[in-house]
């Protein structure tokens, strides 16, 4: 039985552990990009005060690092119910990393802790991988002592190895839709020379990034989205992309059109898995599917990495495009696990309804722009 001593960390405390974080990360239970020290570091550093991560680090009584669980910037408060797992809006899991000598008896000292020191009737763990291990501690870790509850499931698109490239785009969206893409693939090349490259070395990832932000710009989230159009955000990505292909995990990629980048892709790797961070196109060539392009070409080099089990889209549910490209399925879910038992059916449907109120404000304004722009 370990025992395990657990604070809160501040943001020098996390870069001085940043070896050991790194190693946590390289070695974790479950893989995840987003809680790795390049981008969480970065997001301390740039993101709006009210939305940084907090650092709760689990350590055993020889010092190693056995977890870290980042938290909300409301930390213990738990005004609204719910002590929260840090999840940044860019970040597309918040699976905490945890050693995979001791996952359940990890996770429960965690939700002890967090016990101790709140009132709030459970903690919520948001985005995790519904069938990843992590996941399955944290059941291991409530089972008999807390109630644990899944607020929000959805499953986004993947890529899993089996078959080349054609074939999956077959399987995803049917002969005709792949048949479509090559027209418009050939379309393309009629138009100039066509080429792929691939960022990975530091300095090329700097000037890769630039680009990418140029590029994402130039587009229709230009003032409405971009990372460029926020200068903390746009700090943020050259940040973790930077910090992130040092240690080996990032990586770049652009389809040009005589030498000028028309789609770009950011992607991250940890451990087995890999995620499609983001992607931008040139909206002048929209017609040759730019993006759709790019995404054939990386799904040829994806499929070739042997070290990776899993591409993850980082997409949104029923995403029109990559839904469409990658037949594999990833579950996501929101797990909720409670703290104090007499509460925490009623903190899960407050929960709902905030979620379902936001969601109908989200349409309504969605609708409103629609109107607006016709």
């Amino acid at each position: 039985m370990v025992a395990f001593h657990i604070c809160e960390l501040s943001l020098a405390q996390m870069e001085a552990a940043r070896f050991e974080w790194t190693r946590l990360a390289a070695q974790a239970l479950e893989p995840n990009a987003f809680s790795a020290p390049g981008f969480l570091l970065a997001a301390a550093r740039h993101f709006p005060s009210v939305e940084r991560p907090r650092f709760i680090a689990l350590r055993g009584d020889d010092g190693r690092l056995f977890g870290l669980f980042p938290l909300a910037s409301a930390g213990l408060s738990g005004s609204d119910g719910f002590i929260r797992l840090w999840r940044g809006e860019l970040s597309a899991l918040a699976t905490p990393l945890i050693d995979p000598a001791r996952p359940a008896e990890t996770i429960a000292a965690f939700l002890d802790w967090v016990e101790e020191g709140s009132a709030a009737a459970g903690v919520l763990f948001p985005r995790l991988c519904a069938s990843g291990a992590f996941r399955a501690a944290l059941g291991e870790a409530a089972r008999g002592r807390r109630d644990l509850a899944h607020l929000e499931t959805h499953a986004r698109a993947a890529l899993a190895p089996g078959g080349p490239a054609d074939e999956k785009f077959v399987q995803a969206g049917g002969r005709k839709r792949f048949n479509e893409i090559g027209r418009a693939r050939r379309r393309l090349g009629e138009m100039g020379v066509v080429a792929l490259d691939v960022a990975v070395a530091p300095m090329d990832i700097k000037a890769a990034a630039e680009a990418f932000l140029a590029l994402e710009a130039s587009g229709w989230k230009a003032g409405r989205g971009a990372l460029l159009s926020e200068a903390s955000l746009a700090t943020f990505l050259r940040s973790a992309t930077r910090v992130l292909a040092e240690d080996g995990l990032c990586r770049i990629a652009a389809l040009r059109l005589d030498g000028k980048p028309i789609a770009m892709a950011i992607l991250f790797d940890s451990g087995d898995r890999s995620y499609c961070w983001k992607i931008a196109f040139d909206e002048r060539y929209r017609a040759q599917a730019p993006g759709v392009q790019l995404l054939y070409e990386l799904t040829r080099l994806q499929l070739a990495r042997p070290e990776i089990e899993l591409t993850d889209s980082c997409a949104i549910a029923n995403h029109p495009m990559i839904d469409r490209l990658w037949p594999d399925r990833l579950e996501i879910c929101d797990a909720a696990v409670s703290l104090r038992a007499a509460a925490f059916d009623a903190a899960c449907r407050a929960e709902l309804a905030r979620r379902r109120a936001r969601d109908f404000a989200k349409r309504a304004a969605l609708l409103l722009l629609r109107r607006k722009a016709s």
